[in-house]
């Protein structure tokens, strides 16, 4: 994972911002923008951090994430793709097997996410009060296909609480050394 002093603890901000236990950068995620872990750890490419202009669009990706892993369980994933021997050996030793793990890695990232239905991720980002507009940009820039996302963004009329204070963002820019 990415990581710097400064944007180590902007990271752990937003994480208590957007109620996840923790947020990583990686520096090469492939196709993949988020994916989430068992423990409630969030995934994100370094290009949402560095890409974008505005602290809404990874914080949107986070709560994506954390909808989509309330409608599937990351560890019972992580147990389906390791297979029954080694679910059993993880009951009786506390361990997976390495291969199983990075099986399931290569899974997360080469499988599109499961699809977030807009009226969940709408609740998280209303309860977090983030717009859901930067993020719904962010995915199509033409708005078209993430429509109920624009027109349904709870902050709409209302000033969002701010995501991360401005030094954060800029240090979280950095943390990948760029």
């Amino acid at each position: 994972p990415c990581t710097t002093p400064g944007a180590g603890r902007a990271l752990a901000r937003l994480a208590k911002r957007l109620d996840v236990a923790r947020i990583v950068v990686l520096p090469d995620a492939g196709g993949l923008a988020a994916a989430h872990l068992p423990g409630g750890i969030i995934l994100l490419n370094r290009a949402l951090v560095e890409d974008y202009d505005d602290p809404a669009v990874p914080a949107g990706h986070v709560l994506a994430e954390r909808a989509r892993a309330g409608l599937s369980d990351p560890l019972g994933r992580l147990l389906a793709d390791a297979g029954p021997l080694a679910t059993l050996r993880l009951l009786t030793s506390g361990a997976l097997p390495g291969a199983a793990l990075d099986h399931h890695a290569e899974t997360l990232m080469t499988s599109p996410p499961a699809p977030v239905p807009p009226a969940a991720l709408l609740a998280e980002m209303g309860a977090a009060e983030i717009s859901s507009r930067p993020y719904a940009y962010a995915l199509d820039i033409t708005g078209e296909s993430v429509l109920p996302l624009i027109e349904g963004d709870p902050m709409r009329g209302r000033l969002p609480r701010r995501v991360l204070a401005d030094g954060d963002w800029l240090r979280l820019q950095a943390i990948c050394g760029n």
